[in-house]
């Protein structure tokens, strides 16, 4: 076999690099967290007040703690991640989808940023991390609108007015210039670093005062701003007109920044084919937006749009916010995949004109319009996007990439797995971590192999595994509360404590576990459920789950994974602790216990 791996190293080319200098960029919306991997959920999770839409729908209430019977998280979103609920500062997910976008062709992400020291900002400097090993750019699409905001003003209290805000975005400008746009990781288009400008924060003149004071490193071009344009445009007669110029676009332009387009308008309102939003576009509708980019930008001989970017979209669904509270639901249909064809079909026919390709998003679950790969569509929108970017660049499409990164993915979480049951899985992670080496270099069927290998590895590992299933009643549980309506309150804490017996094994050993029980869905109420534990900081390692009421009046079924890092089950002490005024019943725990035979 390792002679056999040698002989197609050796024999296999690296694939041709890009033969005309396009480059494809992906926004990537965060940040999405875990329980296990760091306490929380981030934009996994989400409840809004929806009572201003049309619709009739009064109110949006993800838990994303919660799991279903098919295995899934309540997440805040209309498709599901192929690889689940994951942490988007996870190395091993963050390698998952690096090296499922470069296997599609995409040169980089553009992290949605706002300023530092912000959360996003801590997911740009982990994805610089592995985009490092993989030859992957990491940029960003500046919303400093966040900064604008109180947000930053909650960080620094002095930062409390708009002229200390300008001074600051400076501040923020030169940490991109020095950690972004230069370094190994830079997103570069013909030579020139390029960001894209979301805004709405800075005014014109803001902006004018911010760039004055950035400093640029000798011979280093000042990057290239792709401005957001969106505006709604109308409908006339059934047919969707844009807007094809506006004052404050030509106020941008005069300092340097380039029209780019964003998620095309949706000026349709609510009908009967469309009752669950607001407003919505149709396939034909987003073809008309993006004209004016085609016939005022990308036509146009003017050396100041010195880098000329398309724009794609798979479609969108905000029902996993509704406009991120404000009461609103949008829709642009999927169409099976062709809306996302049709706006490549679009860019492509004018693709000497262009020099990138913006796409909308990778990651954004939330407002629906990902195009990492979910249960409901599959890897659809990468062999689309594989299919046109190759096209784009010159270059061969190569599908045989796309179901490796995760394959590997999903290597990585059992050699961990094992790893926990006190297994040596060294030599495992160093053919994962060729493996992924190989698929970053587009060597596919060397990466196969290896693969294969190591799945026949792990399968013969974990039969090495003694599995002890264990059901506890509440009978089987020490229990202490208030009992009400059949069930307990969990207005004055509620606590569990396990068997000795089943304690000792939970500490020795590594496990599976889930605390199922029903809640009284009544009211706008929080219950939380949490344990003792040994990771810091301790606050947000403490929840084991948070579920929010929605006022149905139901009785709702629960089902919470319980984390071995994160939980302490202790001798003389209770293991979980139940605190909201929020009645639950029929408790009940459930443990798959691994030991190494």
């Amino acid at each position: 076999m390792r002679k056999l791996l040698l002989f197609l190293l050796v024999s296999i080319a690296l694939p041709a690099l890009a033969q005309n200098g396009k480059k494809v960029y992906a926004d990537f919306h965060g940040v999405r967290y875990t329980r296990q991997h760091d306490g929380k959920l981030g934009r996994w999770e989400m409840y809004a007040n929806t009572e201003k839409s049309s619709t009739g729908r009064k109110s949006l209430c993800y838990n994303a703690d919660l799991i279903d019977s098919e295995g899934r998280h309540e997440i805040a979103a209309v498709a599901y991640p192929q690889v689940g609920m994951q942490s988007n500062l996870d190395p091993d997910y963050i390698e998952y989808q690096i090296l499922s976008a470069k296997a599609a062709k995409i040169d980089g992400f553009f992290i949605e940023w706002g300023f530092k020291p912000h959360e996003n900002d801590i997911l740009l400097r982990e994805m610089q991390k592995v985009a490092a090993k993989y030859d992957f750019e990491i940029g960003v699409n500046w919303c400093d609108g966040w900064l604008y905001y109180d947000w930053i003003t909650k960080i620094y209290p002095e930062v409390n007015t708009r002229e200390a805000k300008t001074e600051y975005m400076a501040k923020c400008y030169q940490y991109l210039v020095d950690s972004v746009f230069t370094g190994p990781t830079a997103p570069m288009v013909k030579g020139m670093p390029v960001f894209y400008h979301f805004g709405p924060g800075a005014k014109v003149d803001e902006y004018k005062k911010v760039l004055s004071q950035v400093k640029f490193p000798q011979g280093m071009k000042q990057p290239v701003a792709l401005r957001r344009w969106a505006d709604w445009g109308k409908l006339e007669n059934d047919k969707y007109t844009p807007v094809t110029r506006s004052d404050d676009m030509d106020a941008w332009k005069k300092v340097g920044e380039i029209p780019t387009a964003w998620l095309p308008a949706r000026v349709r309102t609510r009908d009967q084919a469309h009752a669950e939003w607001d407003n919505y576009a149709t396939q034909d509708d987003v073809i008309e937006f993006m004209k004016p980019f085609r016939d005022s930008i990308w036509h146009s001989n003017n050396p100041a749009y010195t880098i000329k970017s398309g724009f794609a979209m798979p479609g969108m669904d905000n029902r996993g916010c509704a406009g991120w509270g404000r009461g609103h639901f949008y829709y642009i249909p999927r169409n099976n995949g062709e809306t996302y064809q049709s706006m490549w079909k679009f860019c492509m026919a004018e693709k000497d004109s262009l020099d990138m390709m913006f796409i909308a998003s990778w990651s954004d679950y939330t407002e629906g319009h990902e195009i990492e790969p979910t249960i409901e569509n599959g890897d659809r929108e990468l062999r689309t996007t594989l299919k046109y970017a190759a096209e784009f660049k010159g270059e061969q499409a190569d599908e045989r990439g796309l179901t490796l990164p995760l394959m590997l993915f999903r290597l990585r979480k059992e050699a961990r797995f094992l790893e926990k049951t006190k297994m040596d899985v060294s030599a495992c992670q160093r053919s994962l971590d060729k493996a992924a080496l190989l698929i970053s270099q587009g060597r596919y069927p060397v990466a196969i192999g290896l693969l294969s290998q190591i799945e026949n590895d792990v399968k013969t590992a974990k039969s090495a595994l003694a599995v002890e299933m264990m059901r506890l009643r509440e009978s089987d549980m020490k229990i202490q509360g208030k009992r009400k309506l059949g069930g307990y309150s969990a207005e004055e804490t509620l606590s569990i404590s396990l068997p000795k017996e089943l304690v000792s094994k939970l500490q020795m050993n590594n496990y599976v576990g889930y605390l199922y029980f029903e809640y009284l869905d009544k009211g706008n109420e929080s219950l939380f459920i949490r344990s003792s534990t040994q990771r810091e900081p301790k606050e947000p390692f403490k929840i084991v789950s948070r579920i929010r009421t929605d006022n149905t009046g139901e009785w709702k079924s629960a089902k919470v994974e319980l984390y071995k890092d994160n939980i302490v089950n202790g001798f003389n002490m209770p293991t979980f602790y139940l605190k909201g005024n929020v009645v639950v019943r029929n408790l009940s725990l459930g443990y798959t216990i691994y030991t190494v035979k």
